[in-house]
């Protein structure tokens, strides 16, 4: 575009900026203002887009992954991982958190993390790690309902420290309240405020660490949905919530990374109720979890694809609290036959388009925070 000046008249010492004519007619100042600032708009727009890669995708990480790698002498989680890695390339996800589910002691294939830390280790820059899923989850769930003795709090806390010391970014994922979803996939519940888990909340603490925490929302006693078969869930739920505030309560070191917002299986984790938890308890901190399962509810996506607009004045009003955790199950092809971990792996496609779109719906810097900055600094993520 070519520009010459109609009427620059120079006064002493400066001058007065009149008009400019161009190929596309005369140009007031006005408009001439108006023009650099939109154009300073978009540029600044590109260069915040910190949340796309080279080739324009929008990059994230998922701090909540499952491998699953077979059992006994079939177990490859070298496999396991080739697909993760796959679908990291695909999908523009940077780094992933991987930690084994909560278990119980005597469910088949039960793993912790040892059994996949030593191959993830050979990708520093594309995997970390959690632990205690398959060690300090079976131990809190075995001690329900009866007294925690000091030999167990040792056993309990002995395990804890030697999880960081192999490297562990912190616990996970642990539970005190898991529904069972499909056949094969335990039941699990505790008070959240058991002296296991108030210990775990001060070894976290006292270490700069966090606690992955799956937790179903209960907040008054309800029937259990016709979906969710009984056995092994009960047919009745009882309220949870005040325990789960004590735990919280319990050390404000401690950071709770609660796990799978905006895929309410009961109903109850409302955006009301997830802002009075944010205001109420500044160590609390959600994991999203975008793909919807078999009856989600209070999802932040609407059919269309939109944010919520409550969803979207929640995470405007607490940047800096919600993170990725996509739940996604990688399977190594060595795993015969079917199970809760195969089944959940044909979900993962869908979770990371819909995590895809999300980023996309949120404004710019709101999407970097959440995709990005967020993670980084609460999981201490060095790339």
């Amino acid at each position: 575009m070519k520009f010459r000046s109609t009427s620059l008249k120079k006064k002493s010492p400066a001058f007065r900026f009149r008009s400019i004519r161009t190929d596309w007619g005369l140009w007031s100042p006005a408009a001439i203002v108006v023009f650099c600032l939109v154009a300073f708009h978009l540029l600044a727009g590109k260069s915040e887009g910190q949340t796309s890669g080279a080739s324009g995708r929008i990059e994230w990480l998922d701090i909540h992954v499952h491998l699953v790698g077979g059992r006994g002498s079939l177990q490859d989680y070298q496999a396991a991982i080739r697909g993760a890695l796959g679908a990291m390339e695909e999908s523009g996800i940077r780094k992933m958190v991987v930690m084994p589910p909560p278990q119980i002691y005597g469910n088949p294939g039960n793993h912790e993390y040892d059994s996949f830390a030593e191959v993830l280790k050979r990708y520093p820059t594309r995997f970390a790690f959690l632990g205690g899923g398959g060690s300090l989850n079976p131990m809190l769930q075995a001690a329900n309902g009866t007294e925690v003795s000091n030999d167990l709090r040792r056993e309990f806390e002995d395990k804890a420290n030697e999880i960081l010391q192999r490297g562990a970014l912190g616990f996970g994922e642990i539970t005190a309240h898991h529904l069972s979803h499909v056949p094969g996939h335990p039941y699990e519940s505790v008070a959240a405020d058991h002296p296991l888990l108030l210990l775990l909340a001060d070894i976290a603490g006292r270490n700069n660490v966090l606690i992955d925490f799956h937790f179903d929302l209960v907040t008054e006693e309800m029937k259990a949905p016709e979906w969710l078969s009984s056995p092994p869930n009960p047919r009745l739920f009882r309220p949870n919530l005040a325990a789960f505030e004590r735990l919280l309560e319990h050390n404000r070191k401690a950071k709770i990374v609660w796990a799978h917002a905006g895929s309410d299986m009961l109903g109850n984790w409302t955006i009301e109720l997830s802002r009075r938890l944010l205001v109420r308890h500044p160590n609390l901190y959600m994991s999203l979890r975008l793909a919807p399962g078999r009856a989600p509810q209070n999802h932040p996506l609407s059919r269309d694809n939109e944010i919520r607009p409550g969803w979207l004045q929640l995470l405007r009003d607490f940047p800096d609290r919600f993170v990725i955790g996509g739940d996604q199950f990688f399977v190594s092809p060595s795993v015969r036959g079917g199970g809760p971990g195969v089944e959940f792996s044909q979900r993962a496609p869908m979770n990371r388009e819909r995590t895809r779109v999300f980023l996309a719906a949120l404004p710019a810097d709101l999407s970097r925070k959440i995709a990005l900055e967020n993670a980084i600094r609460l999981y201490r993520l060095k790339d």
